[in-house]
């Protein structure tokens, strides 16, 4: 339920169920789909209600779970994700030390073509940089039922070593663009 507070990631085994932000219909998630991830990475409050259409079967794991799965990853994937920071300008005037405690909390993310990472309107959740592929920034249009941006105006192309949702840090304002994989991406 929106605004309750998330403990568990679910990923949906079968059936289909709808997201609604503020009791409207913004998505619709099918089998392999995953949902919740928001709160429990972030320690927020749900950001969407998901509701059953049909018998739905469902896999849950814990935050607590997903946190050490996340700090695994992030050790084994130290090294490269260090290396990248060397790479990106806005880390250029961070110490050697700043940056290893950077590298140590980031965690990289695998998106697929079409997804969209960031919603225009969206409430703040955290800050990316680029580091394979390419999105593209989209202002204005509608999200539908099933999730997909309709309209809207392509207004940037984003590729490795830019970053995008870093007015989070600096203003604490909702997102002012739609962000969607244009094949597949690679995330910090």
């Amino acid at each position: 339920v929106q605004g309750a507070p998330g403990y568990t990631l679910f990923v949906m085994e079968r059936g289909s169920a709808e997201v609604s932000v503020d009791g409207k219909v913004c998505n619709t998630l099918e089998e392999g789909s995953a949902f919740g991830g928001l709160a429990v990475l972030y320690s927020a409050p749900r950001t969407a209600s998901v509701k059953a259409l049909s018998d739905c079967g469902v896999w849950g794991a814990n935050g607590e779970n997903i946190h050490r799965q996340l700090q695994d990853n992030s050790q084994k994937n130290y090294a490269g994700n260090r290396k990248f920071l060397e790479s990106v300008n806005i880390f250029s005037m961070m110490s050697d030390r700043q940056k290893d405690r950077l590298g140590e909390v980031c965690f990289t993310e695998v998106i697929k073509n079409g997804v969209r990472v960031m919603t225009e309107g969206d409430a703040p959740t955290a800050v990316y940089f680029v580091k394979q592929g390419e999105l593209l920034v989209f202002k204005g249009g509608i999200v539908n039922k099933n999730g997909a941006l309709e309209g809207g105006s392509q207004i940037a192309t984003l590729h490795p070593g830019d970053c995008f949702g870093e007015r989070v840090l600096i203003r604490n304002e909702n997102r002012t663009a739609t962000v969607v994989a244009k094949g597949s991406c690679e995330l910090l």
